[in-house]
C-alpha cells in the first residue's frame, strides 16, 4: 500500500511516522503528556496515516479523502484544544461541540469501514441482541 502513495505522500507519511514515534518516546521516557494531547496525537495521526494508506480508487475520491484528512484534523484539534473545557461543561454541550463529535464519530466509522471492512462496522451498529448471534 504503502508503494501505491506519491512522492508527496510518502514524505508526508515518513514524517507524521517518525513524529509519532518520537512524540511516544519523549512522552514515555522524560515527560508524559497530558491526556488530551496523550490521545489526541495518536488519532491525529493515526487518521491521517489511514486515510493515506487505505485510499480511494477514483481520482475524485481521493479529493474527498483529503477533505476527510482536514475535518479529522479539525474535529480532533478542537478535541484537544477545548479539552478541559468541554470537560467542565460535560452534560450541557453546545450545538457547536455536538456537530464536531457527530463530524468526527461519522470520520472513525468511515475509516474503520476502509481499514476493517464494510461488514464489522454494520456489526457494531447492531444492537446487543442481534450481535450475540454471530
Amino acid at each position: 500500500m504503502y508503494d501505491k502513495l506519491n512522492k508527496a505522500e510518502k514524505i508526508v507519511f515518513d514524517v507524521l511516522s517518525v513524529i509519532l514515534v518520537l512524540f511516544y518516546s519523549y512522552s514515555a521516557v522524560l515527560q508524559p503528556a497530558s491526556t488530551q494531547y496523550h490521545r489526541g496525537i495518536y488519532v491525529i495521526i493515526t487518521y491521517v496515516l489511514g486515510f493515506m494508506m487505505y485510499k480511494s480508487k477514483h481520482k475524485l475520491m481521493r479529493i474527498v479523502d483529503y477533505l476527510l484528512i482536514l475535518l479529522s484534523i479539525f474535529s480532533i484539534g478542537y478535541w484537544i484544544l477545548n479539552f478541559e473545557a468541554i470537560n467542565y461543561r460535560t452534560g450541557a454541550e453546545t450545538p457547536f461541540d455536538m456537530a464536531v463529535a457527530v463530524f468526527g464519530v461519522l470520520i472513525g466509522i468511515e475509516l474503520a469501514r476502509r481499514v476493517v471492512g464494510t461488514v464489522f462496522v454494520v456489526m457494531g451498529q447492531l444492537p446487543d441482541r442481534c450481535r450475540d448471534a454471530f
